[in-house]
């Protein structure tokens, strides 16, 4: 019986002994799967190419990426071809090209996985009208990449152009603040094409502009974290409407101006005529919330001096008619 007992006893220690290995080794495979899978999420991600073949592993989105850049949010940004034949638009420019197409898909791609608002120039139908309506009112023949940021409400327009030499495509970003046209910095980067097709071209076009965006953002953000300090900025067309005589087109554009200055960190004047006054205003956040409460400042401001009627006013354009 003793025997027997000392038989189980045993038998049991050597099970114990076994399972006791198979946890090791099961903890070493787990860790190694594990260093395996932080490695494939540190390998840069491969684009998919333009022409059919086997989709590339995508990287994983940042986990749990912050939306905010310190206490403000992200910018809104439009993304734009810089060449085009001349009287072509924007959107005629980013139809008619597979290449700025491939541009405009890597930028916009890059922008996203890292949770900025992107607009596009695709399905705007008002975009046209909004866009003659100020040309209309200013008077003015401007970049229509700018008026096109403005229109559809973005804080910043990325304009991009590319070049072809030797099987190397060669692509220039450039980011400006979208209601003063400002520079605010370029980047450029280059890629050499897999063959002379068109699929081996657009895709070394994703590429190069894919490669420059790093570089472009890190410029974004020292203007987003700093410049913004100095006031959110919004472009403001006003049009006189009347038969006014000199003397009181002076008056009012007086009125327009000390009011401004009353209420706002900074205005600029860039265009002042017998017809139209033409502002960029430096509104504190803490004041102004948006475009439409610096449309009702100026409203209340004017009151019985001129009738003012709001025409159109997006993110950060706004078009007035002042009677």
């Amino acid at each position: 019986m003793r025997k027997l007992i000392t038989l189980i006893a045993l038998m049991g220690l050597m099970a114990s002994l076994s399972f006791a290995a198979d946890d090791a080794a099961t903890r070493r495979r787990s860790a190694k799967a594990f260093d395996e899978l932080d490695a494939d999420e540190a390998r840069p991600a491969k684009r998919p190419a333009y022409e059919k073949q086997a989709p590339a592993r995508q990287a994983p989105a940042p986990r749990q990426q912050s939306i905010a850049m310190g206490n403000q949010a992200l910018p809104t940004i439009i993304v734009v071809p810089a060449q085009k034949a001349k009287g072509m638009s924007d959107l005629q420019a980013f139809q008619s090209n597979p290449n700025n197409r491939m541009a405009i898909e890597a930028i916009n791609g890059y922008l996203t996985q890292r949770q900025y608002e992107v607009k596009s120039l695709a399905g705007e139908e008002t975009l046209g009208e909004v866009i003659q309506m100020q040309q209309d009112i200013a008077e003015t023949e401007e970049d229509l990449s700018y008026l096109a940021s403005l229109a559809l409400s973005a804080d910043i327009y990325i304009k991009f152009s590319a070049s072809i030499e030797g099987g190397i495509v060669l692509i220039e970003l450039s980011a400006y603040e979208a209601a003063t046209a400002r520079l605010l910095g370029s980047q450029t980067s280059q890629a050499a094409a897999n063959g002379q097709s068109k699929g081996a071209i657009a895709q070394a076009v994703f590429d190069a502009a894919h490669r420059a965006m790093p570089g472009l953002e890190k410029k974004i953000k020292g203007y987003w974290e700093v410049d913004r300090k100095n006031g959110v900025q919004y472009k403001v067309i006003m049009k006189l409407q009347g038969d006014f005589d000199e003397q009181r087109v002076e008056d009012i554009q007086d009125d327009v101006n000390m009011l401004a200055k009353k209420a706002f960190k900074r205005v600029n004047t860039n265009v002042q005529t017998a017809k139209t006054i033409d502002m960029t205003v430096f509104a504190d956040m803490d004041k102004f919330a948006d475009s439409q409460e610096v449309y009702s400042y100026i409203r209340r401001g004017l009151k019985g001096s001129v009738t003012v009627r709001k025409i159109n006013i997006t993110k950060k354009l706004i078009l007035i008619e002042l009677k």
